[in-house]
């Protein structure tokens, strides 16, 4: 059990190498597009891929060009509903902080139903090219990473309260001693705490009832074309389609809800875990050579279709549903079932580094019970969108989408998301863009960002944040930067 969440820890890592700091996101890796909280009618070039593919068969609003590449362009964002952006910088980005006592009995309740969201996205690499007769291509290579956490009340106690939440009523000393538990324990007798007992145990489907963490990380290589069918003065539509192939790199998904408790795991085999220790092996490469080049511990194959209209030049309109498909998991794999909570040997979280903390309270539980499996075929995390956009003359555009998860899988959104925006062109070579988002696990966001445009479209570079509120207030904080320097278009 160690080895799972040994597993989910490794995630993190590919945050550093995507942008050196570390759930889904609407517009994916597009650092032009999230500053303005819309995506679906705005995007163009390569990066329509995973977005809306029929957008390809636009004409690109720079004349001239017909090529367009990038290079390492990416996003990051972490959301929580439990805690402020005070403590995300004083005590989630220092890994120095531990908890007092009264502090863990805080977290226990602020983190009762409410969880965290994170997400990485990273393109390492993306190119159009477009042709007014045979429509556009474009080919991209992404990595994308989400975590998504949340705890039911049961669970959020005795996550950070471990053996001294009022779920165990007997305690077990280091001198062998049984005695009640009973509150204001003194630091010395908690000192020599080494079991907490419960002796009406309750199956762990009770316990975290309403909690779940699932994970994800795959590689994406997706090739997408979009045409024309109709295009004159008051009328143009378009149809793409994306094919993309996936190399599965890891994968969890472990909740509790209405009485059902579920788990499944796998990991690659590059990352070099021993399975029954959960530790790396000693010959095993850096984790670094296992990132770039991770063997799969499964393999998939998806499809995005889409439909993008331009009428009287001016209203557009974009639907598309993306990543209909599956992974089949095949390497490292683990399911689960049920089991009781009885005793715990922990005393819960110290911090609020809950992937590294939780492995002491899965590891000390006994948290369901593994078995090998042999493959597993499961969903990709597919999603559907509609929008509409309107452009206002050369230089102003708005928009507004709706996002919709058409699963429950890892990665996926967790409801609806909507947004509406736009950009500005003060002058030709700056662009501003904001809006206002709402939905999707997270509270309500007011994006900016700011993109530099050089040579009429040659040289794009810019940078945005999901949430500019957050700077100015403390709750529900959602830390974010996206960003790209290397985009072209020839």
């Amino acid at each position: 059990m160690q080895y799972l969440l040994r597993s989910v820890n490794i995630l993190p890592c590919c945050f550093i190498l995507g942008s050196s700091v570390l759930l889904g996101q609407s517009e994916l890796s597009v650092f032009t597009a999230t500053g303005r909280a819309a995506s679906t009618t705005f995007v163009e070039d390569y990066q329509a891929i995973g977005i809306n593919p029929a957008n390809l068969g636009w004409k690109w609003r720079h004349e001239g060009k017909h090529v367009a590449f990038g290079l390492l362009e990416g996003s990051y964002s972490v959301h929580s509903d439990a805690i402020g952006r005070s403590d995300i910088r004083g005590r989630i980005l220092n890994s120095a902080y531990s908890f007092t006592e009264a502090q863990k009995e805080e977290a226990g309740r602020q983190f009762a139903d409410a969880g965290a969201i994170a997400n990485v996205d990273l393109m390492l690499f993306g190119a159009a090219v477009t042709s007014d007769k045979l429509g556009g291509f474009g080919f991209q290579v992404r990595d994308r990473m989400q975590v998504s956490s949340r705890f039911g009340p049961m669970a959020s106690e005795i996550a950070f309260m471990g053996y001294r939440s009022d779920y165990f009523n007997l305690l077990v000393l280091a001198t062998g001693d049984t005695i009640s538990n009973y509150a204001n324990m003194s630091p010395d007798s908690i000192a020599l705490i080494a079991l907490g007992i419960a002796t009406q145990p309750q199956l762990l489907s009770k316990v975290l009832d309403g909690s779940h963490l699932r994970a994800s990380w795959y590689r994406e290589f997706n090739f997408s074309y979009g045409r024309h069918l109709v295009r004159n003065d008051d009328l143009e539509i378009d149809l793409g389609i994306g094919l993309k192939y996936l190399l599965g790199i890891g994968i969890v998904d472990i909740s509790s809800a209405n009485g059902q408790a579920s788990g499944f795991t796998a990991i690659t085999s590059s990352l070099g875990f021993d399975v029954e220790s959960g530790e790396r092996q000693p010959d095993a490469p850096p984790v670094s050579s296992a990132i770039l080049s991770p063997k799969p511990a499964g393999t998939g194959f998806g499809v995005d279709l889409g439909l993008a209209m331009l009428i009287g030049g001016k209203l557009k309109v974009g639907a598309s549903v993306c990543n209909l498909g599956s992974i089949t998991w095949k390497g490292n794999v683990y399911t689960a079932g049920d089991g009781s909570l009885i005793d715990l040997a922990t005393n819960g979280l110290e911090n609020y580094d809950l992937i590294n903390g939780l492995e002491d309270f899965v590891t000390n539980t006994g948290f369901l019970k593994w078995e090998t499996g042999m493959r597993t075929k499961r969903p990709l995390p597919s999603s559907a969108r509609f929008g509409v956009g309107l452009l206002a003359g050369e230089r102003i555009e708005v928009g507004a989408e709706v996002v919709a998860p058409l699963n429950q899988e890892p990665g996926n959104l967790e409801r609806a998301a909507f947004g509406i925006g736009g950009d500005i062109r003060p002058v030709p070579w700056i662009q501003l863009s904001t809006g206002i988002s709402a939905g999707g696990g997270y509270a309500m966001k007011v994006p900016v960002g700011l993109t530099f445009i050089v040579g009429g479209g040659t040289w794009e570079a810019g940078f945005a944040s999901r949430d500019v509120v957050t700077f100015f207030t403390q709750r529900n904080p959602t830390l974010s930067l996206s960003m790209g320097f290397l985009r072209f278009r020839i």
